[in-house]
């Protein structure tokens, strides 16, 4: 009897144990780690001092017959979430923002806002300043893995595949230029101006070209995208280099000579951002989704569903499948 007494014992207690173990978090959970009440408290009144500095309802207005609240606690669990989501892929990949990056961020809101009002709103809310550091800090980190995996999911020959055919988007031009009606006009303005220095050039233009204002701009055009031309113009004035000067150009209206005053050309390396951004929601959304299902996530259903496309929490009152979704940017 004993002995029975005693076994029953120990499947209770291996019974309570792995029950235990397998305990709902209290607000959410993501892979191992947990988002406590506390941390949703703190991330709730972040999202409140970010909503009063605005002026607007943190998180939206409420659905009907839905608790004040909710909007701003499923605002602020999805931030959460998302960098719970992000955080392991950012340690493993070495994107991990600096203390650096989050001061120049929350010096730029302090800029914007002012230095008194953001430390009033922030005691208001009962958070402080290094919770808004925090912040800060996770929000660039999640930026940098949206772009990392973005770029990694393209590819990088993919990237710069697009940006060899689109260069004219990423050089900028200073130039002056002649225009004139006929090909034999502008091949004699050329003779005329080849080796020619840029005031040189600009006094030809005063007296030869056509085009309104010529007279007095030198037919100086300023700097401006080079893709911003017609494509003939664009083609033509983005070979050159500063202080060369083209052979004759068509466009619709007419024949120009060009004269290259300057030339900046945007990098790969600095263009990808520009690059990626267009792709960046889709590409992370399936990123998330994959790892949404890698990780697991639990959310305690009083604070709404989870939508793994975006790390995302819904109103469970949402039944409408073609309801906006929200992006996964922070």
């Amino acid at each position: 009897m004993h002995l029975r007494r005693l076994a029953s014992f120990v499947l209770v207690a291996l019974a309570l144990a792995s029950c235990a173990g397998l305990s709902r978090p209290e607000v959410a959970r993501v892979g191992e780690r947990d988002v406590s009440d506390a941390d949703l408290r703190r991330a709730v009144a972040l999202q409140h001092v970010l909503a009063d500095l605005q002026g607007t309802p943190c998180g939206g207005q409420p659905g009907q017959g839905e608790p004040g609240a909710a909007p701003c606690q499923r605002s602020a669990l999805s931030s959460e979430l998302l960098w719970l989501g992000g955080r392991g892929y950012a340690e493993e990949h070495d994107l991990m923002a600096t203390e650096e990056e989050a001061e120049q961020a929350v010096a730029g809101l302090e800029t914007q806002v002012g230095e008194e009002p953001l430390a009033e709103a922030l005691a208001a809310r009962g958070v402080t300043r290094d919770d808004l550091l925090e912040l800060g800090r996770r929000i660039l980190t999640v930026r940098a893995v949206r772009a990392a995996v973005t770029e990694e999911r393209i590819g990088t020959d993919e990237l710069r595949s697009q940006y060899e055919q689109s260069v004219l988007d990423f050089t900028t031009v200073d130039a002056d230029h002649i225009l004139v009606k006929s090909a034999a006009e502008a091949e004699q303005v050329y003779r005329q101006v080849r080796g020619a220095t840029r005031e040189e050039f600009e006094e030809v233009a005063r007296t030869t070209s056509t085009e309104p204002g010529a007279a007095s701009s030198g037919g100086a055009l300023g700097s401006a995208t080079a893709s911003r031309y017609v494509p003939a113009f664009a083609a033509a004035v983005a070979a050159l280099e500063p202080g060369e000067i083209s052979r004759p150009v068509q466009t619709a209206l007419g024949w120009h000579v060009i004269y290259l005053v300057d030339k900046q050309v945007t990098s790969f390396d600095e263009a990808k951002a520009q690059l990626i951004e267009p792709k960046a929601d889709a590409e992370f959304q399936g990123w998330l989704e994959e790892r949404a299902e890698e990780l697991g996530v639990e959310v305690d259903p009083r604070f709404g569903r989870f939508r793994p496309r975006t790390f995302s929490v819904e109103s469970t009152r949402s039944t409408d499948p073609e309801a906006a979704e929200p992006s996964a940017s922070p």
